[in-house]
C-alpha cells in the first residue's frame, strides 16, 4: 500500500521532526505499481529516467507537483519497476537540465556507476527475539565490559581471487574471528554507499544504502543477524554531519544549495572535500533524522559512532571554534529521538573536541550521547610511548594527565584507523627499540588501555601487531601470523581480552570515580605508574602498576589497601606471550609498612616493559584463569 504524504506528514518533513520520511520518499513497489516522490523546491519540471538493467532500454516518466506542496513532486507509475536503476532529470529554476541519484534509494549501481536501484521487499526475516525492544547485548552496558573491534570491511580481509568479501562470506570469517579474539563488539567504518573506495565510506551519497561493494541489503541483514546469534554487538560509522561534492548526489540538488549550508564561510570542508549538511533546514533534520531510525529499524544496528561531530558542535572554518549553536540544537533533537525510540541503541560520539558535557542528559545541558571518544588519552600515550624509554621521565605527565577530565564525561579508550594511516605507522612500529622491545612495550601499551578506566576500541591488525600502518591495499598482512612473535602477540591480546571480561573491577565503575585512585602517579624516576581499580563488590579490587622503563626492577614496593595475602593475576611479561618471564615474585605477603597513603604495601619483582596486576587473595586458592 502506497504511503501517502499527508498535510501532518509533510508539517513534520518541513519542521525537522519527521523520523520515517524512508516510508514517503524515495522509491517504492507496491504490487504492479511503482512511486517515486522527491523533495525539490524551485525547479520547473522533474522526470525520472528508468532503465532496464538487462537491454538497457529507457522509460521516462514525468512527476507532478504534490497536491499540498508544491516543493514535493510525485509520479505513481503503472509497473512493477524492481531492478531498475533510475535518476533524475530536472530542469532548475535557470532553466538548466541536471541528472540526479534519489537521496532516498536503498540502492545503488556498483560503483564507478552510481544510478539507483529501484528494489523489491526485503526476503529477510527476522528471527523473533531480534524484534523485541530490548536487546541483551546493550542492556546495562555503562557497567558491562565493552572491547570494540574497528574495521574497514574492504580491506581487512579479501576472498581467495582478491574480491572484496560479501556480507555473508564475511559473516563466516569474521564473527568466528572477533569473537576467539574476545571482542565483545564490532564498529565497522561507514557502509553507506559511497563512489571512493579510498575515502574509506567517509564521503556518502547514499544515506540509505548499504553500500553494493559487499552485497544486497538482505546480505547485510543475514550478517548482523549472526553477529547477534553469536553475542556481538555491531555499530554503524555513521556520517550525520558532511557528504560527498560529487554532483550527481546531493551537491547543487536543485541548481543550487539546497542540502549543503547556504552560509557559504561554513559550507565546504576543505581538509575532507566535502560539503556540510544545512541542519537549521527542517527538511534537511528529517533527511538525516529519518536515515538514523532507517538503520535501526530496518537493519537494527546496536547503534551509531557518528563522525565529524566538530563541525556540528563548533562553527566550521573558524579557527577560534565558537559553538556552533544549530549543528548542537540539532544533535541534541537527534540523540533524544534516537533514544526515545531506541532506548537501547548506544550512540557513540567521535569528533567531539573538548565541547563540554558531550555524553550529558539533554534535560541537563548535554549533547545527549553514551560515549565520547577519548582523543586527550589517546594523543597523550601514543606520545609518550614514541619517546625513548630513557627520556620517558621528562614526559611523565602525558600518562597521568587523563584522569583530571576522565569522569567529565563518559569515554571510550580508542586506538582509531586514524592513528595509523598517512605516515603515522601501526602502534607496534611507532615504538622505539629492537624487534623485541617493540613487542614487549605493546603488550604494556595495550595492558595499559585495558586496565585504564573507559571502554575500549582496537583497530583491526594492532591486536596482532600488525608492522605496516594501514593503507588501502587488498587486506591486512595476514602473512604475518607465519612469525612466533606475531601469533604470540594475538594470544597475548585474546588473553588480555578474557581477563578485562573476567574481571568487573575494570569495567563496572568506568563511570565513578570511586572505581578508580592512584597509588602512585608521579614516579617520573622510574617511569612508572600504579593505580586501584575497583568494582562493586569488595573482593573486587585490581593493583595494576606498570612499567614504562626498559629498566627491571627486583626490589618495587607497592602501597596496597590491606595486609594480606597478594598473587599477580595477569603480566604482559609472560613467557607464553614472548616475555621474559623473569618476575620472579608471584605470592607475596603485604607488610605494615605505610606506602602510597596506603597502610600496607608490598615488595615485587617488576621487569622492563611490563604491566603486572595483583590481587588480594586467600593463600593457595587458584584463580580461575578462564
Amino acid at each position: 500500500m502506497t504511503m501517502m504524504l499527508t498535510e501532518q506528514k509533510l508539517q513534520d518533513f518541513h519542521r525537522g521532526q519527521m523520523m520515517d520520511a524512508y516510508e514517503y520518499f524515495g522509491s517504492h513497489v507496491h504490487g504492479g505499481e511503482t512511486v517515486f516522490t522527491v523533495w525539490l523546491p524551485d525547479v520547473k519540471t522533474v522526470t525520472v529516467i528508468c532503465t532496464d538493467p538487462h537491454n538497457s532500454i529507457e522509460e521516462k516518466f514525468l512527476l507532478a507537483a504534490h497536491p499540498y506542496d508544491a516543493s514535493i513532486w510525485h509520479a505513481a507509475v503503472p509497473k512493477n519497476l524492481a531492478g531498475f536503476l533510475y535518476e533524475y532529470e530536472i530542469v532548475t529554476a535557470q532553466m538548466e537540465t541536471v541528472k540526479k541519484i534519489d537521496p532516498f534509494a536503498r540502492a545503488f549501481e556498483i560503483r564507478p556507476q552510481y544510478r539507483s536501484v529501484i528494489v523489491a521487499k526485503s526476503q529477510h526475516r527476522w528471527p523473533e527475539e531480534m524484534h523485541t525492544p530490548e536487546k541483551q547485548n546493550h542492556k546495562h552496558h555503562f557497567e558491562e565490559s565493552m572491547a570494540i573491534y574497528e574495521l574497514h570491511i574492504g580491506t581487512w580481509k579479501r576472498s581467495k581471487n582478491g574480491h572484496f568479501f560479501n556480507y555473508r562470506e564475511l559473516a563466516e570469517e569474521l564473527i568466528p574471528y572477533v569473537k576467539r579474539q574476545g571482542f565483545t563488539h564490532i564498529e565497522v567504518l561507514p557502509i553507506t554507499e559511497h563512489p571512493l573506495d579510498e575515502s574509506w565510506g567517509y564521503q556518502t551519497t547514499g544515506y540509505f544504502a548499504p553500500t553494493s561493494r559487499y552485497g544486497s541489503a538482505d546480505d547485510l541483514k543475514f550478517f548482523i543477524q549472526k553477529c547477534r546469534e553469536n553475542g556481538i554487538g555491531l555499530f554503524l560509522d555513521w556520517v550525520p554531519g558532511h557528504f560527498c561534492k560529487d554532483l550527481h548526489a546531493l551537491a547543487l540538488f536543485n541548481g543550487q544549495p539546497l542540502y549543503e549550508e547556504a552560509r557559504p564561510e561554513r559550507r565546504e570542508n576543505p581538509d575532507w572535500g566535502t560539503l556540510n549538511f544545512d541542519v537549521r533546514k527542517g527538511e534537511v533534520a528529517s533527511f538525516l533524522l529519518s536515515s538514523g531510525h532507517y538503520w535501526l529499524n530496518e537493519f537494527k544496528f546496536d547503534g551509531f559512532r557518528m563522525d565529524a561531530l566538530v563541525n556540528l558542535l563548533f562553527v566550521p572554518n573558524d579557527p577560534e571554534r565558537p559553538p556552533n549553536e544549530d549543528g548542537v540544537a540539532f544533535l541534541q533533537t537527534l540523540t533524544t529521538n534516537l533514544r526515545k525510540h531506541h532506548p537501547d541503541a548506544v550512540l557513540i560520539a567521535e569528533d567531539a573536541w573538548h565541547y563540554p558535557g558531550v555524553t550529558k542528559e539533554v534535560e541537563e545541558g548535554g549533547i545527549g550521547f553514551h560515549y565520547k571518544w577519548n582523543f586527550g588519552w589517546m594523543n597523550d600515550v601514543q606520545a609518550y610511548m614514541k619517546t625513548a624509554p630513557s627520556e620517558r621521565s621528562e614526559v611523565h605527565e602525558n600518562i597521568n594527565f587523563s584522569l583530571f577530565y576522565q569522569y567529565d564525561d563518559r569515554f571510550i579508550s580508542t586506538f582509531s584507523h586514524d592513528e595509523f594511516v598517512h605516515g603515522q605507522g601501526s602502534l607496534l612500529n611507532k615504538l622505539p627499540g629492537t624487534y623485541e622491545e617493540k613487542f614487549h612495550q605493546l603488550r604494556l601499551l595495550l595492558g595499559f588501555w585495558i586496565a585504564h578506566p573507559g571502554k575500549k576500541l582496537l583497530f583491526m591488525g594492532q591486536e596482532f601487531g600488525h608492522f605496516d600502518e594501514w593503507e588501502f591495499k587488498p587486506q591486512l598482512d595476514w602473512h604475518l601470523f607465519d612469525f612466533k612473535a606475531h601469533r604470540q602477540m594475538a594470544l597475548f591480546t585474546k588473553e588480555l581480552m578474557a581477563f578485562y571480561k573476567q574481571e568487573k573491577a575494570f569495567y563496572e565503575l568506568d563511570d565513578d570515580r570511586h572505581g578508580f585512585f592512584w597509588l602512585d602517579a608521579d614516579n617520573r624516576e622510574q617511569s612508572a605508574a600504579s593505580f586501584v581499580r575497583r568494582g562493586r563488590s569488595p573482593g573486587s579490587e585490581c593493583i595494576v602498576v606498570c612499567n614504562f622503563s626498559e629498566h627491571r626492577y627486583e626490589q618495587f614496593e607497592l602501597g596496597v589497601p590491606s595486609g594480606g595475602h597478594y598473587t599477580e593475576v595477569f603480566s604482559t611479561d609472560a613467557a607464553i606471550y614472548g616475555g621474559s618471564g623473569s618476575g620472579e615474585k608471584k605470592d607475596v605477603e603485604a607488610e605494615k609498612a605505610p606506602l602510597h597513603n596506603q597502610d600496607h604495601s608490598i615488595c615485587i619483582d617488576l621487569p622492563a616493559f611490563t604491566m603486572s596486576i595483583w590481587k588480594k587473595t586467600d593463600r593457595g586458592v587458584k584463580l580461575d584463569e578462564n
